[in-house]
C-alpha cells in the first residue's frame, strides 16, 4: 500500500509539473455581451459601462494583461510567451453598444478584443426587426458594417463568427423542448435529423458571411450558448475557423485544444470586488455532489419527472447519474430512439434537458454493463440526448472505455467520464485518468482507510442510500475535514435527504495563484 501511495503521489506531482510547464501560454478568456448605460435596466448577461471601465482599470492596476489571439497562437507555437495573468476579452452578439461603449474603453486602455457577430442579424436591412433570442429588436440596436470596419481598422478588434443563424433553439424531441441549434438534432414530422442532414445544416450555416464586408474571413467561431461537439468543430475547422470559443469556465493553456477555448461568462454586471475575486483566485473544479436516478421506476410522463425534479432541488446535487433504459418482460429497452434495442419511449432527451434546466443538475448517463460492447448504441444515445457525461464500469484508458468515449465524444462536448469501480484502482489506472474525469468508488470503510489524500480531487465516494441520511451526512463531514470534497449517494430515496449535502462546503477553498 505504501508503494501505491508513493507511486500515486509521484504521478500527481508529474501532472502538476506538466501543467506548470504550460504556464507560458496560460490565459483566461472573458465573455461579455451587452454594455449598458447606468440608467438602463440590467439584463442577466449585461455589464454597465461604468462597471466595465472600473474592471479595465483594475486589470491595468493589478498586472493583468489583455492579449490578442495572435499573441496566444504565437505563445502556443513556442514564440514569445504570454505576459503573466493574460486575459482574452470577447464581446458576443454585436449589439451597437460594443461600438458606442465598449470600443471607446478598449481604445482608451489599448486593449485588444474579439467581437462575435451573428450573420443573419447583421444582414437584416435597416428598419427590419431582428429576432434576438425570441425578443424582437430593431436592426438599429446592432452594429453596422461600417462600424465593424472602423473597429477592425484600429488593430485592436478581431471579428469572429457567432454563426449565421444558429443563435436560437430548435425542436429537439416529441415533448416540445427547444435546444441549441448547433448541437441538437432537429425533430420534425416525427423524425430526427440523420448525420448527413445535421452536418449539411451546419456546413450551410457556418459559411463565411463576414469577409465580403470586412475583407477578412473569420478564423474564430464563437459557439452560440457556448455549445458545440466534435463534429461541429470539424465542420468549422474545414470552413476556416479552427479556433472555437465556448462558455466552459476555467483557464486555458498550451494543452487546451484551439477548438474549445474556455471562457468565463460575465453576468449581472459584477461588482469590482466580485470581478477581482474571480480573477485573483484560482478555483479548483466544483466538488461533485451526485445521486442516481432511475426513470424506469417512475410513473409515465410528468407524473414521474416532476416529483423527481422536486427531490433534486431539495438535495441540490450537481451530477445526476441517470439510467437510459428499462427492463420490460425480460427485455432491455431504451428511452431514446435506436434500431439496436427495443424502444420503450422517446423520453430520455426530455428528462435530461429538464433535469439540467429546471433542477440545474447536469446529467451523466449511467451506462448498463451490457452496452459497453456496443459503441454504436452509445453513438445513437449521443445523437439523440443532450448530456454532460457518461458513467461506465471500466478502467480509464482500457480499450472498452476508449471505444465508448470515442463513440459519444463526436456528438457530445464537453464529455466527462465517471469510471465506477468496486475496488481501489492501481497506480496505472490513476495515471491514465484524464484531468476532468472522475473515479467513483464505494464509500466503504476499507476504501476510505486506504485512499490517499492526494487523490481527493479525482475520486467521488458514493454512499449506500440504505444508510440513514444523518449517518451519511456525518461521515461526509468527517471526510471533508480530511480534504475530500466529492461525494455521491447511490440512489434517490423517497426519504428526505436534506441533511446530506447542504452541510458540506460548496466549493474548494480558494488558492492564490
Amino acid at each position: 500500500m505504501a508503494l501505491l501511495i508513493r507511486t500515486l503521489l509521484a504521478t500527481l506531482l508529474a501532472l502538476a509539473a506538466a501543467l506548470a510547464a504550460a504556464g507560458d501560454a496560460r490565459f483566461m478568456a472573458l465573455s461579455y455581451h451587452e454594455v449598458l448605460a447606468d440608467d438602463e435596466p440590467l439584463t442577466p448577461t449585461a455589464v454597465r459601462a461604468s462597471d466595465l471601465a472600473r474592471q479595465f482599470a483594475w486589470l491595468q492596476a493589478n498586472d493583468f494583461h489583455p492579449v490578442s489571439v495572435d499573441q496566444i497562437l504565437a505563445a502556443r507555437a513556442d514564440g514569445p510567451p504570454l505576459p503573466p495573468n493574460a486575459i482574452l476579452l470577447t464581446f458576443d452578439d454585436g449589439k451597437k453598444d460594443v461600438y458606442t461603449r465598449a470600443f471607446p474603453l478598449l481604445t482608451l486602455f489599448g486593449y485588444p478584443a474579439v467581437i462575435a457577430l451573428v450573420g443573419k442579424w447583421m444582414d437584416a436591412p435597416p428598419g427590419q426587426m431582428v429576432d434576438y433570442d425570441g425578443e424582437p429588436l430593431p436592426r438599429s440596436d446592432f452594429v453596422t458594417w461600417e462600424q465593424v470596419r472602423e473597429m477592425q481598422a484600429s488593430g485592436l478588434i478581431e471579428v469572429a463568427s457567432h454563426s449565421y443563424d444558429l443563435h436560437h433553439g430548435i425542436l429537439a424531441n416529441p415533448q416540445g423542448n427547444t435546444q441549441p441549434a448547433a448541437t441538437t438534432r432537429l425533430y420534425a414530422n416525427g423524425r430526427y435529423e440523420d448525420d448527413a442532414a445535421y452536418l449539411a445544416r451546419l456546413r450551410a450555416d457556418l459559411r463565411d458571411s463576414i469577409s465580403q464586408h470586412t475583407g477578412r474571413a473569420p478564423r474564430i467561431i464563437v459557439w452560440p450558448y457556448g455549445r458545440s461537439n466534435l463534429a461541429a468543430q470539424e465542420v468549422a475547422a474545414q470552413l476556416g475557423m479552427p479556433i472555437g470559443l465556448t462558455l466552459v469556465d476555467g483557464f486555458n493553456d498550451a494543452s487546451t485544444p484551439k477548438a474549445v477555448w474556455k471562457r468565463q461568462l460575465i453576468e449581472n454586471s459584477p461588482s469590482l470586488q466580485a470581478f477581482a475575486e474571480m480573477l485573483r483566485v484560482t478555483w479548483a473544479p466544483n466538488p461533485g455532489r451526485s445521486v442516481k436516478v432511475d426513470p424506469g421506476t417512475w410513473p409515465p410522463g410528468e407524473d414521474g419527472l416532476s416529483p423527481t425534479l422536486d427531490r433534486l432541488l431539495t438535495l441540490s446535487p450537481n451530477i445526476a447519474f441517470v439510467k437510459p433504459g428499462v427492463m420490460r418482460d425480460g427485455r432491455e429497452m431504451t428511452l431514446f430512439p435506436t434500431t439496436l434495442r427495443p424502444v420503450a419511449a422517446d423520453e430520455l432527451n426530455h428528462i435530461a434537458w429538464q433535469t439540467e434546466r429546471r433542477a440545474g443538475v447536469p446529467v451523466f448517463i449511467d451506462l448498463p454493463d451490457s452496452w459497453l460492447d456496443e459503441p454504436e448504441l452509445v453513438a445513437d444515445l449521443a445523437r439523440k440526448v443532450n448530456f454532460a457525461g457518461l458513467r461506465v464500469r471500466a478502467d480509464p484508458g482500457s480499450p472498452v472505455a476508449e471505444r465508448i468515449r470515442k463513440a459519444a465524444a463526436r456528438w457530445v462536448w464537453p464529455l466527462q467520464m465517471a469510471y465506477a469501480l468496486d475496488a481501489m484502482p492501481s497506480p496505472a489506472v490513476w495515471a491514465g485518468l484524464p484531468r476532468d474525469d472522475l473515479i467513483v468508488l464505494p464509500a466503504t470503510e476499507e476504501i476510505v482507510a486506504t485512499l490517499p489524500a492526494a487523490a481527493a480531487a479525482r475520486v467521488l465516494l458514493e454512499f449506500d442510500p440504505v444508510l440513514p441520511p444523518e449517518t451519511i451526512a456525518r461521515r461526509m463531514s468527517r471526510l471533508e475535514a480530511d480534504g475530500f470534497r466529492q461525494f455521491g449517494v447511490g440512489g434517490l430515496p423517497e426519504s428526505l435527504m436534506g441533511p446530506i449535502f447542504p452541510s458540506l462546503s460548496l466549493r474548494w477553498q480558494p488558492q492564490l495563484p
